[in-house]
């Protein structure tokens, strides 16, 4: 069992009445490079919409089922009938980051590049606007979906059946921030990467199809 003491001053001062939060996050990560605070390196966009406003029009819109934990690879998605959305939505745009505040340890972080490059999603994420002055939008999508964020969770998220994590939380974390010419040569790294990890995932779902088609030649004598 682990056990601390926590003064009256510093629980009145947290707020916080969950042990998670004072026993912190123990194993900090090895950085190279500066901790800066990511409420430096991104903004939260508070843009929103109500769906319901546009009628019968197709609309892209994100919810927290179509990104893939940990990869923040986007599955399952299509346009939807704007009036089937029946709750306020936040909007985002390109190089924008979706966190995935509920259930935040399942690390859903999805990064905007590509189609759909516009659109609105869930309001269960936060939508982070990279500060493209200090930081690359795919390198801090990578650092935030790492262990520098992430072993934060536990300490900050709120809630028992729903547990969510809140924005200012999030923004409070330190993380490493390298120049940004080095930001880019990892970045072009990741997106190199990113592309194989989709390549692979295009194959394995390809592959059962194959393994089928290939057992009905040879049982069909072609």
């Amino acid at each position: 069992m682990r056990c601390i003491t926590v003064g009256h001053t510093i629980l009145a001062a947290s707020g916080r009445w969950t042990p998670s939060f004072f026993f912190g996050a123990a194993n900090v990560p090895l950085a190279a490079y500066e901790m800066i605070e990511l409420r430096q390196l991104v903004s939260v966009s508070k843009k929103a919409i109500d769906p319901q406003t546009l009628g019968a029009c197709q609309i892209s819109y994100i919810g927290l089922e179509n990104v893939r934990p940990e990869t923040g690879e986007l599955v399952g998605f299509e346009p939807k009938l704007a009036s089937s959305i029946k709750s306020r939505s936040k909007v985002f745009g390109p190089g924008d980051i979706l966190f995935g505040r509920l259930r935040p340890e399942l690390n859903k972080v999805y990064l905007v590049d590509g189609e759909p490059s516009e659109g609105v999603c869930s309001g269960e994420f936060i939508v982070l606007v990279p500060i493209t002055s200090q930081v690359s939008a795919r390198y801090i999508r990578h650092i935030i979906a790492s262990p520098f964020v992430s072993r934060f969770v536990e300490k900050f998220r709120v809630g028992a059946s729903l547990p969510r994590m809140a924005a200012n939380d999030l923004l409070g974390i330190r993380v490493p921030v390298p120049p940004l010419e080095v930001q880019e040569q990892i970045a072009l790294k990741l997106a190199e990467m990113d592309q194989e990890l989709r390549n692979l995932r295009r194959r394995v779902e390809e592959l059962p199809g194959q393994q089928r088609e290939t057992l009905m030649e040879a049982v069909g004598g072609r």
